[in-house]
């Protein structure tokens, strides 16, 4: 019996960890260049809105395409869909990296989006059909831990090789899609290793299709529409895209803002950012231990976040010492980590028995969206003089937030009863 234990934790282990370091690489190739786009300016002579822009092309494309990415890891499975979309987003940096026209990596960064698609839904549906129910929580978090250490790291390796080697951006970045394949290697070689879900099922006799109340077996359609109309995915849609609003202020304009809201230097609004960055990815693994020991997964996940809202009224409001500065935004990055793994269990609860791959890939999609919308609207708030406005407005992203989160956990608890009362008769 220990023997099978130690086994059954030796492959949630390989599992886990070669899903994490794919979405360890997802995450940095998306940090990858904006900071280095002052080079980007130079060198193609375009305007920061429009770099900028890129940003928002590859969020929204990858927003509107979780869906089907979802869709095809239920249909296919989860194995296929992982290395080709992987495939995709070294291929789209690989062109970036020769690109002379502005069209021409917009649309890469379009592909990269599509290909970023697919990493929640395969990664989730596989850990599903994997991992040990009892260490569910902590692999969600190690998983989510890895993707934002690749987005706390990308910054500093990407300004190190350019910086302090002097490199060229464009090889810095053909030194990312060169690690990356070692990512593909990993998972080919512990194929036999992942359970996918659906389409191995089907195949094999062991896993669960998408069924309706009755016991039939739904058609994808009919599973797509089972979870548009489960009110409790639907606020975890609206609680993800907020939630990329709210942050999206933090991660992509906090230090623009500080320099122009209190005139804070360069350096020490770049610190206060990378606190946030790095405490936000431990807060995840704290987060996970959390998700496995308490099951109050809205409760915890409503108050990190209106702690987050609090210190954003307050960054935004104080013009405080750079010790508070990086203090307060560390913590918020911590209490952002936390609420990941309890989100991450309240989709995995609230989804449809057989359709894990598209409730994933639905949710997610509303974070994409957000992350599309917000550049515009962060970047006009500076624009138009009002820098306090992208910690105002994160904060009442935030609010929302919770209000959404508590939806979700009311709607889950009435689905629940009314199953438990219709099973009773």
């Amino acid at each position: 019996m220990a023997d099978t234990a130690a086994m059954g934790l030796k492959q949630d282990v390989r599992v886990v960890g070669i899903l994490s370091g794919g979405h360890f690489m997802s995450h940095y190739y998306t940090m990858m260049l904006p900071p280095l786009f002052p080079l980007l300016h130079d060198d193609l002579g375009v305007s920061y809105t429009l770099l900028g822009l890129l940003l928002s092309l590859k969020s929204l494309a990858s927003g509107t395409t979780q869906l089907p990415a979802g869709i095809l890891v239920d249909r296919f499975g989860a194995r296929k869909v992982l290395i080709f979309g992987f495939s995709m987003i070294l291929l789209s940096y690989l062109f970036v990296s020769m690109s002379n026209a502005f069209w021409m990596i917009a649309l890469s960064f379009m592909l990269a989006g599509i290909g970023n698609a697919v990493f929640h839904p395969a990664d989730y549906s596989i850990m599903n059909q994997t991992v040990n129910a009892s260490r569910m929580g902590r692999s969600f978090s190690a998983h989510t831990f890895a993707g934002h250490l690749g987005t706390a790291l990308a910054p500093v390796v990407t300004l190190f090789l350019v910086s302090a080697l002097g490199w060229n951006w464009r090889n810095a970045v053909l030194a990312s899609v060169a690690v990356g394949l070692f990512v593909v290697f990993g998972l080919l070689s512990q194929w036999k290793h992942i359970h996918e879900g659906v389409a191995r099922s089907r195949k094999h006799g062991a896993a669960e299709a998408a069924v309706a109340a009755d016991g039939k077996e739904l058609t994808t359609w009919q599973s797509i529409m089972q979870i548009l109309a489960a009110k409790p995915m639907l606020f975890l849609f609206l609680f993800f895209a907020m939630q990329s609003l709210g942050t999206g202020g933090f991660k992509n304009f906090a230090v623009a803002a500080l320099v122009t809201l209190h005139d804070t230097s360069l350096s020490a609004a770049g610190g206060a950012l990378t606190g946030f960055l790095f405490a936000s990815a431990f807060g995840v693994l704290v987060g996970g231990v959390l998700a496995d020991y308490d099951k109050r997964h809205a409760l915890t996940a409503s108050v990190a976040l209106f702690v987050t809202a609090v210190i954003s009224l307050v960054v935004g409001a104080v013009d405080l010492h750079y010790a508070l500065l990086v203090f307060f935004f560390t913590l918020a990055g911590l209490f952002q980590g936390v609420i990941r793994p309890a989100r991450d269990m309240m989709i995995r609860a609230a989804s449809p028995k057989g359709s894990i791959g598209k409730a994933f890939g639905f949710v997610f999609s509303g974070q994409a969206i957000g992350g599309g919308i917000s550049p515009v609207v962060f970047g006009a708030m500076i624009d138009f003089g009002a820098p306090e406005w992208v910690f105002y407005a994160s904060a009442l992203f935030l609010m929302l937030c919770i209000l959404a989160v508590l939806g979700s956990a009311r709607e889950a608890r009435k689905a629940a009863n009314a199953a438990g009362q219709a099973a009773r008769r």
